[in-house]
């Protein structure tokens, strides 16, 4: 009879061996994510709930989406072109000034309300007749009130005669035709000369136009208006498109297997399993209606496909796990029986067998 306390003194490894490939069993329910890397291309959205599907899954999300770019404001430099008027320092008023209204052409007045805007005017008239130049002031004054025509100077701020050519130009400006400005930019916020737009409003002269739209670069520009009017469709730019192919290249690089790509356009989700050879494995389209917790969902599914039966329920699983247990028991039992050298006599005993 074998003794099983001097068996486990003598060979601690061999008698041990059963628990040790038990616990090799379940090893494969905990299989490693479909993709490593999850990369996000979702322009102006919140990527936190793709962020936590792909780091529960034991992923990697990168965040690729564009920044829209925004235009400078206007408006601390006319602060600052007002500021030296009133210090009189005119040479640089006038410097502050022009570059306002160069950046004013070019942005479509960003940063400034209507009376701002006119101030950049009123005060380009002022440093003219400074200058005395009295008639490219003039033309300034027009453009103030044009831009906002409801605007009146202060008496106490600004001097008789600047007040009265003011009042000529508001006469000047109720007697020219106006014609029709259209802004076709839905979804976007549109304002004319730092207002809101309205549609399709009847005007003269210049004015300036600036959309934001969402996920696009802002546009703006100043416009002069024609006679037969003008119908205008900002060209705000697209965000700048997901470079696949360098993130398939980067993925070879680093050694992994495969990545997940969830592009957000026009509120529809494309979500694509991409292996590292560029083709592609899975996809699925979503509906983006407000956050992106639906494309979420879809990444994590992704990640972790839905399995037809648990691993314990697999015949492969049940056979793998009857063969490592009749191992554990056969590699200690041989290793007793070859190194027990004490004799042992086998007698085989038969019942009922006759009239052989």
């Amino acid at each position: 009879m074998v003794d099983h306390r001097r068996l486990q003194a003598e060979n601690p490894v061999e008698v041990r061996v059963l628990p040790f490939l038990l616990t090799l069993v379940p090893v494969a329910a905990f299989a490693a994510p479909a993709a490593d890397v999850v990369v996000v291309w979702a322009p102006g959205a919140n990527v936190t709930p793709i962020d936590a599907a792909a780091r529960d899954a034991g992923a990697v999300a990168l965040d690729r989406s564009p920044t829209a770019q925004h235009h400078e404001s206007v408006a601390p430099l006319v602060d600052a072109g007002i500021n030296a008027y009133d210090a009189l320092r005119f040479d640089e008023a006038w410097a502050a000034l022009e570059q306002a209204r160069e950046r004013a052409d070019r942005t479509g007045a960003a940063g400034l309300s209507a009376s701002q805007l006119s101030d950049l005017f009123v005060y380009r008239a002022l440093v003219r007749i400074q200058r005395g130049d009295p008639t490219v002031a003039w033309d300034e004054l027009v453009t103030a009130l044009i831009v906002d025509p409801a605007r009146t100077l202060d008496p106490n701020r600004f001097p008789p005669r600047v007040i009265a050519e003011h009042e000529r130009a508001q006469k000047s400006i109720a007697e020219r035709p106006r014609a029709m400005l259209a802004i076709d930019a839905p979804g976007c916020a549109v304002t004319i000369d730092g207002a809101p737009a309205t549609d399709a409003p009847r005007l003269t002269g210049s004015h300036w136009v600036r959309a934001a739209c969402p996920g696009k670069d802002d546009w703006g520009a100043r416009v002069d208006l024609t006679a037969s009017g003008i119908k205008l469709a900002p060209p705000n730019k697209p965000p700048k498109p997901l470079d696949v192919d360098a993130e398939l290249v980067q993925a070879r690089v680093v050694g992994q297997r495969a990545l997940i790509v969830a592009e957000v356009h026009d509120r529809v989700a494309t979500v694509r399993l991409v292996g590292v050879d560029g083709r592609e494995r899975d996809r699925r389209t979503v509906a983006v209606a407000g956050d992106l917790a639906p494309v979420a969902e879809a990444v994590r599914a992704m990640l972790r496909p839905a399995k037809s039966a648990p691993w314990y329920q697999s015949r492969w699983a049940y056979a793998g796990g009857a063969a490592a247990i009749a191992a554990a028991i056969a590699i200690p039992l041989t290793f007793v029986l070859v190194h027990d050298s004490s004799k042992r006599d086998w007698t085989a005993v038969t019942k009922g067998l006759t009239g052989l």
